[in-house]
This record gives C-alpha cells, sequence and structure tokens, in this order.
C-alpha cells in the first residue's frame, strides 16, 4: 500500500529527506519547490517517509494497522488530511518508543525463523546510519579523524564554535552529546553487548526532533545507555 498523494506532493520537489544529509536542508529545499499552501502535507508526508523507511531498513513489514489508516487519510481533503497524517505520525514514533521493535518481526514471520543480527552488527548499522544521516554526528566523525591526522586543533568545543557559531548553543550541546554517544556505542559494540530495549529506535530518529524534546531525548538516551553499561560491567 503506498500513500498515493503523498507521494505525489513529495514527487513535486522530485526528493524525500532520505536525500538530505541536514534535515533543514529538506525544509530549505521545500521552501523553493512546494507552494506555501501544500507545505504542511509535504513535511507530514517527508516525515511518514522516513518512519518507512526505518521499517524497510530493519527488514520488518509495515504494521497493517498503520497502512489501514494511511488508506483512510488518502480519502480526506486539507486541512483534515495533514492534521490526520501529523496525528499518525505521532502514533508512529510514539509505537516505536515505547516497546520493542522485534515484536512487529516476530508477528510477521510464523513460518520461518527470524535472523537476529548481532548486537556488534545492529551497532554498526547505526552508526553507518548516523554518520549518513546525522550532521552533527558525522561532525564529530570529521573532528575526531581530523585530530587523529593532525589536521585540526584538539579543542572540540573550540571546533564546534567554529563550525556552528557562538550563538548556535543548542546545537553545539547536541554535537557534543553526540561525541559522547558515539563513544558509548563504541563501547558496547567492543564488547558486543545488546543496546537496552527501544535504544536503537530512538538514537536513530534523534536528529529529526527540534527544540527542547531532542535534548531531552538525548539525555534520557545517553543516561540509559551509561546504566546499562555500569550495571553490565560491575557485575
Amino acid at each position: 500500500m503506498r500513500l498515493s498523494k503523498a507521494h505525489k506532493q513529495v514527487d513535486m520537489a522530485k526528493k524525500t529527506p532520505s536525500d538530505f544529509n541536514k534535515h533543514d536542508d529538506w525544509l530549505a529545499y521545500l521552501r523553493v519547490e512546494v507552494p506555501v499552501s501544500e507545505r504542511p502535507f509535504a513535511l507530514a508526508a517527508g516525515r511518514m517517509e522516513l518512519f518507512r523507511n526505518f521499517y524497510r531498513v530493519r527488514q520488518v513489514e509495515f504494521p497493517s494497522q498503520f497502512a489501514n489508516v494511511l488508506t483512510r487519510i488518502e480519502t480526506l481533503r486539507d486541512p483534515e488530511r495533514t492534521d490526520a497524517l501529523e496525528a499518525l505520525n505521532g502514533e508512529i514514533f510514539g509505537s516505536l518508543t515505547r516497546r520493542p521493535f522485534d515484536e512487529a518481526k516476530t508477528a510477521g514471520s510464523e513460518d520461518r525463523t527470524p535472523i537476529v543480527a548481532s548486537p556488534q552488527e545492529l551497532i554498526d548499522q547505526l552508526l553507518d546510519h548516523l554518520a549518513q544521516k546525522n550532521p552533527y554526528f558525522a561532525l564529530w566523525l570529521v573532528y575526531k579523524r581530523g585530530v587523529g591526522e593532525r589536521t585540526v586543533a584538539k579543542d572540540w568545543g573550540g571546533y564546534l564554535l567554529q563550525e556552528l557559531g557562538f550563538e548556535s548553543t543548542e546545537e553545539i550541546a547536541f554535537a557534543q552529546a553526540m561525541s559522547e554517544l558515539d563513544k558509548i556505542l563504541n563501547l558496547y559494540r567492543y564488547w558486543n553487548r545488546a543496546l537496552p530495549s527501544l535504544a536503537f529506535e530512538r538514537i536513530w530518529f534523534l536528529h529529526y526532533l527540534r527544540g527542547p524534546e531532542r535534548m531531552a531525548q538525548t539525555r534520557a538516551v545517553l543516561g540509559s545507555l551509561t546504566t546499562e553499561l555500569v550495571a553490565c560491567t560491575s557485575a
């Protein structure tokens, strides 16, 4: 099942959020390519595409209850159509952060044994996604590589001020958190430890969040990762 109108709207811009390294670049592109009256729905459709892509990457079938709602949304007109799609996006994101993602995988795999990736393989997949799609995580990787090659100064804070500007306090805080996330994830990878429940899904979408919610979610993720790691190493 496809959300035909959503894809038609996104096709007007000829690109989807996955084509951009920065969410802000996607927003800037929409401002040029999509009429003002149609942007709210294009934005909602773009977010839906991110969620659907997440299910595809995880090789899990898109839940039927969400697909059925999408079918009904196709029959609506704006503003009801956009409101309904935004509400559905909220439900999908909530489901990803409330329950183990493997439940959907098990439900759709009655006749075959699921192939379960090792903790290291899952973390490699997550790190690769962050390097490609999370610009703040990628900024940390550039800095880390530059330190190793001695092409940048060793002051990470100064590097962030240079790259993001003195007024970008929220962005700097998030970038600093991404450096901590990289260090913690690599510890989990080194010890082949499974991430805490729901951590994979929450980390995957962190950089798409905006405002206070982004740092609140980030602190919660870092806290749960650290707590679990301390418990494992002290056991």
